[in-house]
């Protein structure tokens, strides 16, 4: 008669491997999901860094557009609502707050684009600044258009989104249409903003690796 304890040795190895491989997939899958969320982790700073630059650049953004306004008050005749030029024939016109934004954006722009650049995507491997600034205010640019609308929709005296002319009479500063209009085309704009320089900007650069521990 066979002796059938002598066999169950034989399947050791084969068992020894299915707890091998099954080891093997749990590391990988713990490896993804902390991939997953290192990246997660790693995009909630970045958003985090990029809304800190954002509001910088806001505050620059409205000082700038204040600056502008006060100019125009004190040394020139016109009023932020007067005309600087018809748009190409049609019914509609380029207004003073339209050039205050324009100007504003510019100095705002190239503020956040330092900032951004090194400081928000620090840990990523830089392409040459002149071919991340085109991109970066072209990306402004599509912020900018968002800007103009919002703030000519709410500033706009005849649009149906303007702003209560009883509460904003341009009394005070808190009370300027102008600002306000300004301001929340800025925070419009924002969140498209961010993605687009995600997105396109700074995208196809590498993730600087960190140094082995020796």
């Amino acid at each position: 008669m066979t002796d059938t304890t002598s066999r169950q040795p034989a399947s050791e190895p084969t068992r020894g491997y299915d707890v091998q491989a099954a080891n093997l997939q749990d590391d990988d899958l713990r490896a993804r999901e902390n991939s997953a969320m290192q990246r997660s982790k790693r995009i909630a700073r970045q958003f985090l860094r990029f809304g800190l630059v954002g509001a910088s650049g806001f505050l620059v953004n409205q000082g700038v557009f204040v600056v502008c306004k006060k100019i125009a008050d004190a040394g020139f005749d016109f009023h932020e609502l007067d005309v600087f030029a018809n748009l190409l024939g049609t019914q509609f016109n380029i207004r003073w707050y339209h050039v205050f934004s324009v100007v504003a954006f510019v100095v705002a722009n190239l503020w956040n684009f330092v900032l951004n650049r090194y400081w928000t995507f620090a840990g990523m491997e830089k392409q040459k600044w002149w071919i991340q600034l085109p991109r970066f205010m072209a990306v402004g640019v599509f912020g900018l258009i968002i800007t103009l609308l919002v703030s000519t929709a709410l500033v706009n005296p005849e649009s149906p989104f303007a702003l209560p002319p009883e509460i904003f009479d341009g009394s005070t500063g808190l009370r300027t249409r102008a600002y306000w209009g300004n301001f929340i085309g800025v925070m419009v704009a924002v969140p498209a903003n961010f993605l687009f320089n995600k997105l396109w900007t700074f995208r196809g650069v590498r993730e600087r690796q960190p140094a082995k521990q020796l």
